[in-house]
């Protein structure tokens, strides 16, 4: 009995179990496809689960693009050069706003964007510099003597001795300067004789010879209160006496005792050190941010934390050549001495470039050499691409001159992504407009499209160049091929924006065609010689842009010639013809991989293979 009741309940159990299955498996098919896609008609086919899915409008698929290539576009389903199935782009996917690109939200975070708001206010410029600490020149002395003679006793006698004003330096023993001490003092006993007489002529003549004897020990330095000690001494002093005229360091000393000296002879230099200069080299680009006044701050390697304020009192008025600086002198107090001359500071001038400006961090402008792009967002995934003008730059901050309003969002991280993906947003919806031509061209001829269009490519339509047959003697023929090579190299250092190396190519090339000239000028050659020398002057111009227009004509040259004289030679050297459906230009190159020269380092992959 109780294996009957066992078996029992475990029939009731398994019954149970594929009750609970057939419930899930009905459950579950009864589950809506939302993102069905029709093939056929390129239209999503949405099921409906209920009645708040009929309210969902249909979406159009407006291209096919390739997941791994997005330059890769076509206008039905099919498969990428890869063998990967195209996905579609539907038409809400692209803003109706001209520029705006939509970014999906999940994609905006994996790629970190960050943004800021654009802000109005005083921008601020800090420079900061290295400088060496120097003299103040207002300050320093330099003593000499008026008499020749010799040293017979130093009070200072060692350098970098400390002084003070007045303080005794040395004495000097100079016949001159005792015959013309006792010259005064006969003069002085003479007009003390003649003082009383009644002939005023005499009396006269005694004054003026002791004026004038005066005057001469005034000349030779010797001091008034000096020259009041003589008259109350009565009798010349052997040796005189010299004082320092300032306090400061002495920084230089040439005299010895007993050594002779000669007037202009140059004894001791002084310094005064309680305040100092330091000068500092500005870069040629912080030079109008500089103006006499300006505080600054200083600091030393030996004082950490310490800092010194001075301001600038002179900005001198020239620059160096090599360095391409400018010199900036700044004072300083020394308190303490502890700025000794000669040693190395840090400097810091801090300065107001603009009052009421339009500011942005620098990290959110794209600098592409010719533009500068700042990524704006407009909320919701969205973002335009605006071309801005920029202003002075510092602390990380730039002033906007135009191009930007105050309260915008500009992206701060991630924007170089952004602007690629505006880019490639661009040269498709060109693609796309050149598909629209022709088909309206078909449409009102009622003729198939030119040859090389074909139907879901999206091909700009280009003016076919002539078929050019030209007899080449041998040295001609070795002369083409050096242009040829040239104008590899020149593709090359183009890709690269490298517009030194294009000019170094082109005089390479310029050499070449004035031999050619000189072997034929006249007949066919000339069509193909025409347009090489016509691209010269652009190439070598040094600007991307003159060179890039330039190049365009020297390739429309070298694809007529490879495509007629040069054919057989172009292709045994895999040499192909491309053609950018952005700037409707063609380039020659050998590489299998597409390299745009036209469109910069963003869309290098931009161009389709023309067949010769």
């Amino acid at each position: 009995m109780a294996v009957k009741k066992i078996v029992k309940l475990g029939g009731i159990l398994l019954l149970l179990i594929l009750v609970v299955v057939f419930w899930f498996a009905t459950r579950g098919d009864k589950k809506p496809d939302v993102h069905a896609t029709d093939v056929s008609t390129g239209q999503e086919a949405q099921e409906n689960s209920g009645a708040g899915d009929n309210s969902k409008k249909e979406r159009k698929i407006k291209y096919w693009q390739a997941p791994m290539d997005p330059t890769y576009v076509r206008d039905k389903p099919g498969k990428s050069p890869m063998g990967m199935d195209l996905i579609p782009v539907y038409e809400d996917d692209e803003p109706s706003a001209e520029g705006v690109i939509r970014i999906d939200p999940v994609t905006v975070q994996n790629i970190g964007v960050r943004t800021a708001k654009v802000s109005k206010g005083p921008l601020y410029v800090t420079i900061r510099t290295v400088g060496h600490v120097t003299y103040d020149e207002e300050r320093v002395e330099h003593i000499h003597t008026k008499i020749s003679g010799w040293v017979e006793k130093l009070f200072v006698d060692t350098t970098g001795e400390e002084v003070h004003k007045g303080q005794d330096l040395l004495t000097i023993y100079s016949p001159e300067l005792v015959a013309t001490q006792e010259e005064y003092l006969q003069a002085l006993r003479y007009k003390e004789k003649t003082a009383g007489s009644s002939f005023v002529d005499v009396v006269s003549g005694a004054e003026t010879l002791l004026e004038a004897t005066k005057r001469r020990l005034l000349l030779m330095d010797i001091r008034s209160d000096q020259i009041r000690a003589l008259e109350e001494r009565g009798e010349a002093r052997k040796a005189m006496l010299l004082r320092s005229p300032n306090s400061g360091i002495v920084i230089e000393k040439h005299v010895f005792e007993g050594m002779e000296v000669t007037p202009g002879m140059k004894l001791y230099t002084i310094a005064d050190l309680s305040r100092v200069w330091v000068i500092a080299s500005i870069y040629e680009y912080e030079f109008p941010f500089l103006k006499v006044g300006q505080e600054a701050e200083m600091t030393l390697a030996y004082e950490p934390g310490a800092v010194y304020k001075g301001h600038i009192t002179f900005v001198y008025p020239y620059l160096s050549a090599k360095t391409r600086t400018v010199q900036v002198r700044m004072e300083f107090e020394n308190p303490g001495l502890k700025l000794k001359p000669d040693m190395y500071v840090d400097v810091v001038i801090k300065t107001e470039a603009s009052g009421e400006a339009i500011l942005v961090p620098s990290e959110a402008v794209i600098r592409t050499g010719v533009r500068n792009v700042v990524i704006t967002a407009l909320g919701d995934g969205k973002f335009l691409p605006k071309d801005v003008t920029l202003g002075p730059e510092g602390e990380g901050i730039v002033q906007i001159l135009s191009g930007l309003k105050e309260g915008e969002i500009v992206v701060t991280s991630g924007q170089f992504l952004i602007d690629s993906e505006s880019n490639l947003r661009e040269a498709i919806n060109k693609m796309l407009e050149a598909k629209k031509a022709s088909q309206a061209m078909k449409e009102e001829q009622g003729s198939e499209p030119p040859a090389g269009h074909k139907t879901g490519e999206m091909k700009m339509e280009k003016e076919s160049l002539p078929m050019v047959h030209i007899d080449m003697n041998k040295d001609q023929k070795n002369m083409m091929t050096k242009v040829i090579d040239s104008y590899m190299r020149m593709h090359s250092a183009l890709v690269s924006e490298e517009v030194s190396e294009v000019a170094e190519e082109a005089r390479i090339m310029a050499d070449v065609i004035k031999r050619m000239e000189t072997s034929g000028p006249e007949g066919r050659l000339k069509e193909v010689i025409g347009s090489i020398e016509g691209s010269l002057e652009g190439l070598l111009s040094g600007e991307l842009e003159k060179v890039r227009k330039s190049f365009a004509i020297l390739s429309k040259g070298m694809a007529v010639y490879v495509k007629g004289a040069g054919r057989k030679d172009a292709v045994s050297a895999g040499i192909k013809v491309y053609i950018c459906p952005m700037k409707e230009e063609r380039w020659l190159q050998k590489e299998e991989d597409v390299q745009n020269p036209y469109l910069g380092k963003d869309m290098l992959i931009c161009g389709n293979e023309e067949k010769y």
